[in-house]
């Protein structure tokens, strides 16, 4: 089917190339008899033609020929999201586990999320870092992955930004050598009411692709990556309702010590492997 595929598209390019010129034949003829050739083949109207041919072959079977990949291919979580071990999470407990309101699951763009609140249990009740909120997303397939991010969301929900976003990176040492420097970043949040005024912290990061990466533009850039058959990103969002953003930080590392390894050996699937799957023999 693959080899049929590639076939029409070749078919199509060639078509499309031979109406071009077809109409470069007739307009010479007409031009002729005019006498006024000249004024149509033009260095510019050659090298518009030229370019639509050009178009037309690298956006079909040229670009299978140069490896580029259109559409990705689906790779479906390893395990669901809602199946994460809670005691992996240790000395975390989870205290809720949200299911979010179907108007916010569209707005998210996704059915597979996790939204918990966890309690620390090594810390006593008053400390800031005791409780924070869970957030992991997951997408992954076709061809124009876009990531919602809380510097945008926050922003639509009468939140505006209390100082400048920051990107870090923080060192998780429960994870691989290589992975331990893990990007994030770091936003701000205020919203004034008459009677109240709220100050929230968020920090997440994404894995896409096998890579940790902090920003919407990390991930276009992987998920668009030419050389790639298939394509996700998860986002793992963490916050910690009565710290400040020092504390956010901290207690975001903490965290992201416990639930990143268990995420990557558990559910994330195995990019590598499924890309060289995918491989030609």
């Amino acid at each position: 089917m693959a080899g049929l595929g590639l076939c029409s598209r070749a078919a199509a390019a060639h078509e499309h190339s031979h109406n071009l010129l077809v109409r470069m034949d007739l307009a010479m003829a007409n031009t002729t008899r005019d006498g006024a050739s000249s004024r149509v083949l033009t260095a510019p109207f050659l090298l518009a033609v030229a370019m639509l041919c050009a178009a037309a072959v690298l956006t079909g079977p040229g670009a299978r020929w140069a490896g580029v990949k259109q559409d990705k291919i689906a790779l479906p979580l390893a395990t669901p999201l809602g199946s994460l071990n809670e005691a992996s999470l240790a000395p975390y407990e989870v205290l809720a586990r949200h299911h979010l309101e179907p108007v916010v699951v569209e707005a998210l763009g996704t059915q597979h999320y996790i939204s918990w609140t966890l309690a620390d249990a090594s810390l006593p009740s008053n400390d800031p870092l005791r409780l924070a909120s869970l957030l992991v997303t997951y997408y992954s397939g076709g061809h124009s992955l876009v990531p919602h991010t809380p510097d945008v969301c926050f922003l639509g929900s009468g939140y505006s930004a209390a100082q400048a976003h920051e990107n870090m990176e923080v060192d998780v040492a429960t994870l691989e050598p290589a992975d331990r420097s893990v990007p994030v970043r770091v936003c701000t949040f205020v919203k004034t009411a008459v009677f109240d005024r709220q100050k929230l912290s968020v920090v997440y990061t994404f894995q896409s692709n096998g890579v940790f990466t902090a920003s919407r533009t990390g991930v276009r850039l992987l998920t668009s990556d030419p050389r790639a058959s298939h394509a996700y990103f998860s986002k793992v969002e963490v916050t910690f309702p009565h710290a400040n953003r020092e504390q956010n930080v901290a207690g975001a590392r903490k965290l992201f010590e416990r639930v990143l390894p268990v995420l990557t050996r558990d559910h994330w699937p195995d990019f590598a492997a499924a890309q060289a799957a995918s491989q030609p023999d």
